[in-house]
């Protein structure tokens, strides 16, 4: 009998993973910045001549910055979801359930095995998480 305040090693499993996620989502959502400010550059540079394409630039400009400001959101979620997972609170493993098979959705949208491999091994620990009794399972 498996009893209810040991985490189980699929937990343990998933909380790291959710790290590593987080780091790439911090690091994309800062790139994704960055990578507006570089734009800002150079649609302000007296050299750079951009007839016609201020627009264009502009509008890449603002999406760059909505997709950073999305990443390091979702990468926020994500710390808390780790938090979670370490303590045993259900919502943290019904969240991590719900993004693994959207992820698994898009791999198989996307005809991407390898992905789908890496993202059907974590709705596993996801599931086999939620049906444990440290996370209050009944």
């Amino acid at each position: 009998m498996v009893t209810a305040s040991v985490r189980p090693w699929q937990g343990t499993f998933l909380a790291v993973l959710n790290i590593i996620a987080t780091v790439f989502l911090f690091l994309g959502g800062l790139a994704f910045l960055a990578f507006q400010g570089m734009v800002t550059g150079l649609m302000t540079a007296p050299s750079v001549e951009v007839e016609g394409s201020a627009g264009a630039l502009a509008l890449l400009t603002g999406m760059g910055a909505v997709a950073g400001v999305i990443l390091l959101a979702i990468g926020v979620l994500y710390i808390f979801m780790t938090i979670g997972i370490f303590k045993g609170q259900k919502w943290a493993v019904i969240v991590s359930l719900v993004f693994s098979v959207l992820a698994v959705v898009s791999s198989l949208i996307n005809f991407n095995v390898g992905i789908l491999l890496v993202n059907a091994f974590v709705l596993y620990l996801a599931v086999m998480c939620y049906r444990h009794p440290f996370y209050g399972a009944k």
